[in-house]
Formats: structure tokens, C-alpha cells, sequence
């Protein structure tokens, strides 16, 4: 991010630290393993790098909250167990 770049408004901020809290999800699990440490020495590009990594955290995160809040994951989950029930019953009747 370049110093022409708007901060985070703090109001959207709150808004997702609040709904982080409350929510308790597990974010851990957003977090890849293979997350680079920063360089100390990477002055200006590693203050910008640290932004963009945390501008697509919030992404991410945000995201993560909508899909879960709304409830679309459970619905598709209950889709999905509706099919494997049909398939498994069309594959007794074909053994049978």
C-alpha cells in the first residue's frame, strides 16, 4: 500500500473486531502455515508487504463471517447430504 492509500475506515474495523469476537470462530485456520516472517531490516517494503498481508487477512476474514452469518455453508452442507442420501439409496436399489 502506498502512503496515497485510505486507511481502513475505524468504524468497518470495530465493526469486524466486534463480529470476530462474538462470532467464536476458529480463524486460526485462515492462517497458512507458510506465512513469511517479516524482515527487520526490510525497512519500507516490509512495512508494505506487512499491510498488504493484513488488508487481505480482513479480506479474508470478512468474508469468512459473511458465508458463516448467513447461514449459505449449513445450507449447502444439507444439500450435500440430501445427494450422498439419494445416491446411496439409487446404489442399493442397483444392488439389489
Amino acid at each position: 500500500m502506498t502512503s496515497k492509500g485510505k486507511p481502513l475506515p475505524l468504524h468497518d474495523t470495530l465493526h469486524d473486531l466486534a463480529l470476530l469476537r462474538a462470532s467464536s470462530v476458529d480463524l486460526s485456520g485462515l492462517i497458512g502455515d507458510d506465512t513469511a516472517p517479516l524482515q527487520s531490516s526490510g525497512g519500507v517494503e516490509g512495512i508494505e508487504e506487512s499491510t498488504i498481508q493484513s488488508y487481505a487477512f480482513a479480506r479474508e476474514a470478512r468474508t469468512a463471517l459473511k458465508m458463516h452469518n448467513s447461514g449459505e455453508a449449513q445450507k449447502q452442507a444439507t444439500r450435500i447430504e440430501k445427494v450422498q442420501e439419494e445416491l446411496a439409496d439409487l446404489l442399493r436399489s442397483l444392488s439389489d
